[in-house]
């Protein structure tokens, strides 16, 4: 009867942390694959301070890959291409943000030239300043869009 107890709770415990050991598995294949930094975005506007989602960025070739932080897929839910996505503007976190996101982190809104959308990233200080050059370093003329052929000149 005690070697039942102990198998059931044996299976309990590794059920219980196979999730974490898959968070683990997949944070070290994505550092495996380039540097990752704690990069929050925010999915959703409305209420100030709300609708944060804690995560992970790295670069990858010439865009910038988020993925989120409690989840086990292995593609990013946020892809930003370098030659199409501008820098706005900075701010400090503040209010609700500063409990929600991660320590000392700033607010950085980006805008997509093609489409207008704009992304809001949070990180910190040393981050949004390789945020701005990486993006600021791209390729002569890859900020170029063309017109389409229905616009007027």
């Amino acid at each position: 009867m005690g070697w039942d107890v102990a198998i059931v709770v044996m299976c309990v415990t590794g059920i219980v942390a196979m999730p974490f050991v898959g968070l683990y598995a997949r944070r070290r294949w994505l550092t495996g694959q380039g540097g990752l930094f704690d990069c929050a975005y925010r999915v959703a506007d409305g209420v100030p301070g709300s609708g944060w989602v804690l995560g992970l960025a790295r670069y990858r070739e010439d865009r910038l890959e988020w993925f989120r932080a409690f989840s086990l897929g292995l593609r990013p839910s946020v892809s930003l291409q370098r030659g199409t996505t501008t820098y706005v503007h900075q701010r400090p976190a503040s209010g609700l943000e500063q409990v929600v996101l991660f320590e000392d982190s700033r607010v950085i809104l980006v805008r997509e030239r093609v489409t207008s959308r704009e992304h809001c990233l949070a990180m910190d200080d040393d981050t949004t300043m390789g945020l701005i050059t990486w993006l600021e370093s791209a390729p002569p003329g890859s900020h170029y869009i063309p017109a389409s052929a229905d616009s007027p000149l």
